[in-house]
């Protein structure tokens, strides 16, 4: 390659170097590790270190001093500045620029340039080193260093050659690179200049060519800094604003001269949109660096391995112990402590690692192992759910209710359910004429147009036993019109098995039904293995007495007084009196269910009349009584309860209630 084409002498001297021993990427190669180091200084706060002034060969210094943007400039320029800092008592002076031959056209700038340098007895000269293939398979380095005068004139060399990483970004420094023709090490602009600034981290002996990464101070541009040409001017520049500093001397990309080698670099700062720094801003970071101490240090390999491996072990497994919102919500806060923590290390313990290879995707990884584990234990979940819940409820419920995943777990609460008991009349008489190969049949086509009517009005089928039904309605899910559901179920029972006697004149059937609503215990009183969705208590029970009150009463649908006043308007239904029976321990009101609302009319003249003898009845006038219902039989043949109630009068002629009896009629064990 044309060392010509890498920069121009008199120019920027800022190398992009690409291979050789320059170019250190070692563990860096990956774009999340670089985001790693660059993250935590998009949020620190920028700060303006003292000890360093950039003087920049800028294009308003062009104007200026009138120097051409396709020529090197006079170096008469350059010994005014130097002269004009040592009289500001600048500390150090480095210069990012290559004097490479010397200006046999203007040898009195030249003299005049060494002669200020050697006065100043602090100023450090670039060098720079070139590496090519001058034949195949053998290569080619060699060193550019100042003209003879200058390089004696020098208090200190150094080389300019950047480290720079795929994205042209700067990250990385060392004190010394490489040696090469006779000159055993080569130290950085960054460190010769600190050395002569009397840093104790750049003196010989140190750990020198380890690698160090850069502590910037501020975005681009952001060093306290200052044009050529201003610092030439009588009062271009603020009293003591070189004293006792190192002033390092370089180009502006923003110059834009011809044949430029692009000396602009990416920072961590590039990546937000903040631009790239000048190379001699990065050698002037660096010295900062040196002067200061406060490089960044990363992790040995096997730390940040063990580290990546544990955490990204123990989180995997952690997160499918999770629900998977948890454990997104974990994957969210955990990188957030990861990047506050990393962010923290680098500012205050200026100490950094590959944080975001864990953050972006081992806790991704983990992340979608957990929705996969959950999710394959959630359809699991879900099939024995939908295969328990489909005993009870119609599979369209099932659908809803499987949105309720507590339901499995065992456990029971105490809620307000309308409960439905149901039974066939005399299929005790009725399994005895029947063959048992009948007797089955007959019951899965009962039980398929039972259970129909109870999913239709979303009720829940609790348990079958043998000929009997259990369902329940307000449970699993709430439902405000609980008893008309329950109580529409009952009818519809009583209309479909009437349909199914006149196609069926071996076996007519005939269903009786007790309703109620109260509190009853509901819930899973299995285990987690084994669903056995129930409800309990007294409720229950009497809901099943009221069943069995039909055998006595002659009627198909009985109700209690809590279950029927919430829907006394919206069917036809009469009351058939107040009862006790056994295992409650109370007076109970019971009501019959005739049918829908617009039975109503048909109904009333024998509903007047047998309410009208249960109210005499009940005070005690029992020829009246017996009239009243010997006249609802007129009216409605085979009516059970009055039935039931003329021979109940009877047995009280005979043995006649105490002074405290309100007309209840007592079952006893009946």
């Amino acid at each position: 390659m044309d060392p010509s084409a890498l920069g121009w002498i008199d120019g920027s001297a800022s190398r992009h170097r690409c291979g050789g021993p320059v170019f250190f990427l070692q563990r860096d190669t990956g774009s999340l590790v670089r985001l790693s180091y660059d993250f935590p200084f998009a949020l620190k706060s920028p700060t303006k270190p003292e000890e360093v002034v950039v003087v920049y060969l800028d294009e308003e210094s062009h104007r200026d001093l009138q120097q051409p943007f396709t020529a090197v400039w006079d170096r008469s320029l350059h010994a005014r500045l130097v002269d004009v800092l040592r009289e500001e008592k600048a500390r150090v002076v480095a210069f990012d620029i290559l004097f490479v031959d010397p200006n046999t056209n203007a040898p009195d700038a030249d003299e005049r340039f060494v002669a200020a340098v050697r006065a100043h007895e602090k100023v450090v000269s670039a060098v720079n080193h070139l590496s090519g293939a001058a034949l195949e398979g053998v290569k080619s380095e060699t060193l550019e260093v100042p003209f003879e005068a200058l390089l004696k004139a020098s208090a200190g060399l150094g080389n300019v050659s950047l480290q720079q990483q795929p994205d042209f970004g700067i990250r990385k420094h060392t004190g010394f690179l490489f040696g090469v023709g006779g000159l055993d090490e080569v130290p950085t602009l960054a460190w010769a200049a600190a050395r002569l600034a009397g840093s104790p981290h750049a003196q010989p002996g140190a750990e020198r060519s380890r690698p160090r990464w850069m502590n910037y101070y501020a975005p681009p541009r952001g060093l306290n800094s200052i044009g050529f040409s201003k610092v030439l001017q009588p009062h271009g520049f603020p009293p003591g604003m070189f004293r006792d500093k190192i002033v390092f001397v370089g180009s502006k990309i923003s110059a834009g001269f011809t044949g430029d080698s692009k000396d602009e670099f990416a920072t961590p700062y590039t990546r937000w949109g903040m631009g790239f720094a000048p190379g001699v801003e990065i050698h002037a970071t660096q010295c900062l660096n040196w002067m200061r101490g406060d490089w960044l240090t990363r992790f040995p390999a096997w730390i940040e391995l063990a580290v990546l491996l544990s955490f990204g072990a123990g989180f995997g497994y952690g997160a499918t112990l999770l629900r998977p919102f948890t454990a997104a919500l974990l994957t969210l806060v955990s990188a957030l402590a990861i990047g506050s923590l990393a962010c923290a290390a680098a500012w205050f313990a200026n100490v950094w690692w590959a944080w975001l290879v864990l953050v972006a995707v081992q806790m991704p990884v983990g992340l979608l192992w957990s929705w996969l584990h959950s999710s394959l234990h959630w359809y699991a979940e879900r099939r024995v759910l939908m295969e328990s819940l489909s005993l009870y409820i119609s599979p369209s419920r099932t659908k809803e209710l499987l949105k309720h995943p507590e339901l499995m777990k065992p456990g029971a609460k105490l809620q307000e359910v309308s409960i439905l008991f149901t039974d066939i009349s005399n299929y005790s008489l009725i399994s005895e004429h029947t063959v048992l190969a009948d007797l089955d049949k007959m019951l899965n086509s009962y039980f398929e147009k039972a259970l129909a009517a109870v999913h239709e009005t979303d009720g829940t089928v609790i348990k079958l036993i043998g000929d009997a039904i259990f369902a329940v309605w307000n449970t699993p899910e709430k439902q405000n019109n609980k008893e008309e559901r329950a109580c529409r179920t009952a009818i519809r029972l009583h209309e479909q098995l009437v349909l199914y006697e006149a196609d069926n004149q071996n076996s007519p059937l005939k269903t009786r039904a007790g309703l109620h609503t109260g509190e009853a215990l509901v819930g899973n009183f299995g285990s987690t293995k084994r669903f056995d969705y129930t409800v309990m208590g007294g409720a229950v029970n009497l809901a099943s007495r009221l069943e069995g009150l039909n055998k006595h009463l002659g009627t198909s649908i009985l109700a209690s007084r809590e279950f029927q006043k919430p829907i006394e308007d919206r069917f036809t239904m009469r009351p058939v009196g107040t009862f006790k029976v056994k295992g409650i321990g109370r007076s109970v009101q019971v009501c019959e269910i005739i049918g829908e609302l617009n039975m109503m009319e048909a109904t009333q003249p024998w509903r007047d009349t047998f309410a009208a003898a249960l109210r005499k009845f009940k005070r005690r006038e029992f020829d009246g009584a017996a009239m009243g219902f010997q006249e609802t039989l007129r009216l409605k043949p085979e009516d059970g309860p009055s039935k039931f109630y003329l021979k109940e009068i009877k047995n009280l002629l005979t043995d006649p209630p105490d002074e405290n009896w309100t007309g209840e009629v007592s079952m006893g064990e009946k």
